[in-house]
């Protein structure tokens, strides 16, 4: 198994050993995970954090709010020994924060709580700081997303919960509540089956009734809403996008939105001024885009970075589009890409690509013979 990276790395977040402003070509990781194999990565602003098969969890990268869950800053993605009698099956990243679903369904959480996004009380001052060590929450998540401030749950019924900060309605908890330090029921959604983060947003869709969930801020259409009469949206709205089958990945960048279909297709709505859309087209906010592979390639995976995007097609070959100033697609094109355009990932021609990470402006790609 060999894992690549490329993207920004002026924190180490990458993994290759040293800090410095890009990495501009796919470039292998040196892992020392001792015979077990790679089951999840998730990318904040500017750390990584990685769990194997057993549960054992890793980081590297940026460590200004103890996000790591270490005391100093490592430029190799080195075990996080503080959480080494946990095992973990779920792992989320947010700007400077971080969050672990562990094998009994609570969470830890860990880093910047500034805003009151690990759901822990930010007063009073003397005891509960601003920048928090790992605490187990009395909280059970089936699903957990994290944004630029906030954080949202869903538990085990299919309610959705959230804390953090909600200037712009990210929250949903109505325009009285512009922020909690603890986690609050949104009210007025559907049981919950996906559910995504972005910026100053959140996402929601719902199975049984094949509808999406929006609140937040729509600045730029991200909430699939007319931005002209809907700039915030405090309290969830349901809509009716017309998708009468299984969705596979609910997932939003800082400003836009991507939903995965059961069929194969991909529907994006949000801002595009970095080709997040995947479409060189100018977009009516407010309405959502089909993004389709070169030559009728089918989607293996997809994954979004704040404002780009990677995506694994059926036949081994990666495809990115957007935001590409710090080489974040790994195509040497310029600040953008603004269509579906092919990564030079070498990897050998019996070797096949089956994990694909996004977060910030880094990628994470395993390969396996």
């Amino acid at each position: 198994m060999a894992l690549w990276t490329w993207g920004a790395n002026s924190h180490g977040q990458l993994g290759v050993g040293t800090a410095n402003e890009q990495v501009e070509k796919p470039t292998n990781v040196e892992l020392h995970l001792y015979e077990s194999k790679i089951k999840q990565i998730a990318c904040g602003g500017g750390h990584t954090l990685l769990i194997d098969n057993e549960g054992k969890l890793y980081s590297c990268g940026w460590n200004s709010k103890l996000q790591l869950a270490r005391d100093t800053a490592v430029h190799n993605i080195d075990r996080t020994w503080s959480l080494s009698g946990v095992t973990f099956t779920n792992i989320v990243c947010g700007w400077d924060f971080s969050c672990g679903v562990t094998d009994d369904q609570s969470i830890i959480v860990w880093g910047s709580n500034a805003y009151g996004q690990l759901g822990m009380p930010t007063t009073p001052k003397e005891y509960f700081s601003e920048v928090m060590k790992p605490k187990r929450l009395p909280v059970h998540a089936i699903l957990i997303s994290m944004g630029l401030r906030h954080t949202a749950i869903v538990n085990s019924k299919g309610e959705v919960w959230t804390t953090g900060c909600g200037r712009h309605g990210q929250l949903g908890l109505g325009n009285e509540i512009l922020s909690s330090d603890r986690f609050q029921k949104v009210q007025g959604v559907g049981k919950i089956s996906h559910l995504a983060c972005g910026q100053n947003h959140t996402v929601a869709w719902c199975s049984e009734e094949r509808a999406l969930y929006v609140w937040g801020d729509n600045k730029h259409g991200q909430l699939l809403l007319c931005s002209e009469k809907y700039k915030k949206v405090f309290k969830p709205n349901k809509i009716d996008i017309g998708v009468k089958q299984e969705v596979k990945k609910l997932l939003s960048g800082w400003t836009n939105a991507l939903l995965w279909l059961e069929d194969g297709t991909l529907l994006a709505w949000g801002r595009n001024n970095w080709g997040q859309l995947g479409t060189e087209k100018s977009v009516v906010t407010g309405t959502f885009t089909h993004i389709k592979l070169p030559d009728g390639r089918q989607v293996q995976d997809i994954a979004l970075g704040s404002e780009h995007t990677i995506c694994l097609a059926t036949d081994n070959t990666l495809w990115a589009w957007g935001w590409n100033e710090h080489f974040n697609t790994g195509i040497d094109l310029g600040n953008q890409i603004l269509q579906p355009t092919l990564v030079p990932l070498q990897i050998d021609k019996n070797s096949k690509i089956t994990q694909i990470y996004a977060g910030g402006a880094q990628n994470f790609v395993v390969v396996e013979k």
